[in-house]
């Protein structure tokens, strides 16, 4: 923290004055979304700073009418909390300090204090996770906690995109079995590979756990980091570097459509059939694609507020 006062353009409420505290504060501000992310990756922090933070206009809503957002990715099923009925205007803060306790504050419109948490064990277990706050902890070396979305899950959610991607744009009868276990980037890779797929139907269970050993998160994550391959579901190498495999993966995921929404996308697209099909599949791979709130679906711990776009 270097400069001793606020820059003029940061509106600050006074329960927030941080220069009370006796600390010195370095500010600037940011855009929001993947350039800021870039922007921080190319950061180091300074010996002299005791912690970093960010600030964040957004809406937060009661507890219990979120849930149709799923914890785990942050993919909500509905529209944003901004047009919420039950919305409410709050700024957010998200303290991080250099040996990893967090602390966070949330002011609601309409309130003079701000409510105030904080989490002091300083590991990764635990922590906030998200864009911003993996971000934070990364910009003081410190790890993020380990992403509880298996690499199962994204080859499968994959795989049921590329079928809602094909069924959409198909003007003919629905897709059969056969297409539709084509699709899936195991198969993919084999014909790539110049491999026979033509069994692929009988043994996409075995493929899609095979996939799923030879290219988990820290195999992605390397090929990312080298550059090697460039899917466009992985972030750039500069950011993958920076980023340890916690982060790394929740940053694939941002850009991938859950398992839940592709799954739910093709009702009515395949013949039951083959439907039942997909399903004995992703339960041979343990996974479940009800949406999130369904009865079915779990989550993590909810946090306080979704920021806006």
């Amino acid at each position: 923290m270097a400069r001793s006062s606020l820059p003029r353009g940061l509106p600050w409420g006074d329960p927030w004055r941080v220069d009370d505290l006796g600390f010195d504060l370095e500010a600037r501000p940011l855009l929001g979304g993947d350039g800021d992310l870039r922007l921080l990756c190319h950061e180091r922090a300074k010996p002299e700073w005791v912690a970093v933070g960010i600030v964040a206009d957004g809406w937060t809503v009661p507890s219990g009418a979120a849930d149709d957002i799923d914890w785990r990715t942050l993919h909500r099923d509905g529209p944003p909390l901004r047009v919420h009925p039950r919305r409410r205007r709050v700024r957010t803060l998200h303290l991080v300090s250099r040996s990893g306790p967090v602390a966070l504050a949330m002011l609601a419109e309409g309130e003079d204090e701000p409510e105030v948490h904080a989490i002091a064990d300083g590991g990764a277990e635990g922590a906030p996770t998200g864009l911003m706050p993996d971000a934070l902890r990364r910009l003081l070396g410190l790890s993020t906690p380990p992403c509880p979305v298996p690499v199962l899950e994204l080859w499968a959610a994959l795989w049921l995109g590329a079928v809602a991607a094909r069924t959409g744009r198909r003007r003919r009868g629905p897709l059969g079995w056969d297409d539709v276990a084509g699709l899936h980037p195991a198969v993919q890779l084999l014909s790539e590979a110049g491999l026979d797929g033509r069994d692929a139907a009988s043994q996409i269970v075995f493929l899609g756990r095979v996939l799923a050993r030879c290219r988990d998160w820290d195999g992605l994550h390397m090929i990312a980091v080298t550059g090697s391959e460039s899917p466009g579901f992985l972030p750039p190498p500069d950011v993958a570097a920076w980023a340890d495999v916690g982060m790394f993966a929740r940053l694939v995921l941002r850009h991938v459509e859950p398992l839940w929404s592709s799954r739910r996308a093709l009702r009515g697209r395949l013949a039951p059939a083959t439907l039942a099909q997909v399903d004995a599949a992703l339960n041979a791979w343990g996974l479940d694609p009800s949406p999130p709130g369904s009865v079915a679906a779990g989550h993590g711990t909810a946090p306080p507020a979704e920021p806006e776009d």
